[in-house]
């Protein structure tokens, strides 16, 4: 694929950029540089070769969900500058 003005300039934009004439030449000779490394991988021996999502192997690393404060409402309202049926009490801020 070649790439031309209007490429550079579709790219431009749908990035929202607007280019001198300098940085779409610029633009352009990068753009060949690397569709010319995809022909270049393109050219290598994969069969065999499995369909990967992430190049490290990764495993759910979450933990259960477990409650661990347990019954300590007492204990998380005792800094509360303002409380009310066992709750925190704050300014209303919606009328």
């Amino acid at each position: 694929m070649t790439i031309t003005d209007e490429t550079v300039d579709y790219a431009a934009a749908l990035a929202k950029l607007s280019l001198t004439e300098e940085e779409r030449e610029k633009a352009k000779e990068d753009l060949s540089r690397i569709l010319g490394y995809i022909d270049t991988m393109n050219e290598l021996e994969t069969d065999g070769v499995l369909p990967m999502s992430h190049v490290l192997s990764l495993s759910n690393v979450f933990r259960e969900d477990v409650v661990t404060n347990g019954e300590e409402r007492e204990d998380l309202l005792a800094n509360a500058p303002a409380r009310k049926e066992g709750t925190f009490l704050v300014p209303k801020t919606v009328e």
